[in-house]
């Protein structure tokens, strides 16, 4: 019975007005699967947060684009999923684009599958860009040094041990 419902939804869906700029598409039903799927999966791990980036690509077949990404996290020297919309100079379309990128601390690189709007064809691209909250990483510094070290480096420590164990300090 659940499937029953699932599918009219489905059906119900991709006619709705949303979808209209994909009207006589071929793909239609292909990239709503992709986008419910993502959002899908995207549910479980939205424990991490995002940061966001502004960049070039480069898309197969000879156009530029500029366009903004969302990283799925904000940890940097990692792999992560990007979202995102380019403006392409050579065709004047837009393009929405789901891809992996490798995130730094200040910079992205990422290959992305997009959609162009004006000519209903998926394209591929490899971008580069600025990347913006990324999370920076920690220095944990001790609060107490060891009074028993030598922090001038002469081999005196300022300690004298007496008896046994117990060392007094300077």
């Amino acid at each position: 019975m659940a499937h029953r419902f699932w599918f009219f939804w489905f059906i119900c869906a991709i006619n709705h007005p949303l979808f209209l700029f994909f009207k006589g598409c071929v793909l239609k039903k292909h990239i709503f699967s992709l986008v419910l799927a993502a959002i899908f999966a995207g549910g479980s791990t939205a424990q991490a947060e995002p940061s966001f980036g502004f960049g070039l690509t480069y898309v197969f077949g000879g156009d530029w684009a500029v366009g903004v990404r969302v990283f799925h996290d904000d940890e940097p020297e990692s792999a992560v999923l990007a979202l995102g919309v380019d403006y392409k100079f050579g065709s004047g379309s837009f393009r929405p684009t789901v891809g992996a990128a490798y995130l730094d601390e200040d910079f992205y690189l990422d290959f992305s599958l997009g959609f162009d709007i004006k000519a209903q064809a998926l394209d591929y691209g490899l971008g580069l860009g600025a990347a913006f909250e990324t999370e920076t990483p920690s220095t944990v510094a001790d609060p107490t040094p060891d009074p028993t070290s030598d922090p001038t480096g002469d081999g005196d420590t300022g300690c004298v041990v007496t008896g046994g164990l117990a060392a007094v300090c300077d």
